[in-house]
């Protein structure tokens, strides 16, 4: 698979920013060239760049927590709708009580997987809001026939944000809805 190399004239064209944004030995490669810049400039430049990275790698750390929830989500979803038939089939007290038991189970599973999940996710969404804020700073131009750094974080990151904010959403509405078919 080949690198894409992103290109753009940066700190209104007072510079130019280059990286691929693959990690290689431990590390991404920026290569920024100074057309122009005061001291001020270049090394906020630097610290934007730098930032974009690493709040980058921090945002992406909620998606395997996204993916392993999934399957768990997918089987609370499952299970509450079983416990939703067992109830419109209930013949006696004695079969509301079991499943209204389990359905105190599953609410404190879900609520235990939001409890888990819920730094994470605000964290990740924490850390895009950081990389885009630093990406305005950089006040990018476009340099024809190379993605921006902003094209390039709305392919790459934004589809791993908007999984956790799915997932956390979900999260949400099943925790609504076990509430609301224990009531």
């Amino acid at each position: 698979q080949g690198t894409q190399t992103v290109v753009a004239r940066v700190v209104d064209g007072k510079a130019w920013a280059f990286t691929d944004f693959q990690i290689a030995a431990g590390a991404s490669n920026f290569l920024v060239i100074d057309c122009g810049l005061t001291p001020r400039q270049a090394g906020r430049t630097v610290q934007r760049l730098w930032e974009i990275e690493t709040y980058r790698v921090a945002a992406l750390l909620g998606l395997p927590v996204a993916k392993s929830i999934g399957f768990d989500l997918r089987g609370a979803e499952e299970q509450l709708a079983g416990l939703m038939d067992r109830i419109c089939s209930s013949r006696s007290t004695e079969d509301e009580y079991a499943v209204l038991d389990e359905l105190t189970q599953l609410a404190a599973e879900v609520e235990h997987s939001v409890a888990r999940t819920a730094f994470r996710f605000g964290a990740t969404r924490a850390y895009e809001a950081i990389v885009m804020q630093r990406i305005g700073e950089l006040r990018e131009e476009r340099v024809e026939g190379f993605p921006t750094i902003r094209e390039t974080m709305d392919r790459r990151l934004m589809p791993p944000i908007n999984t956790c904010a799915a997932m956390a959403r979900r999260q949400d509405d099943l925790s609504g809805r076990v509430a609301r078919n224990s009531q």
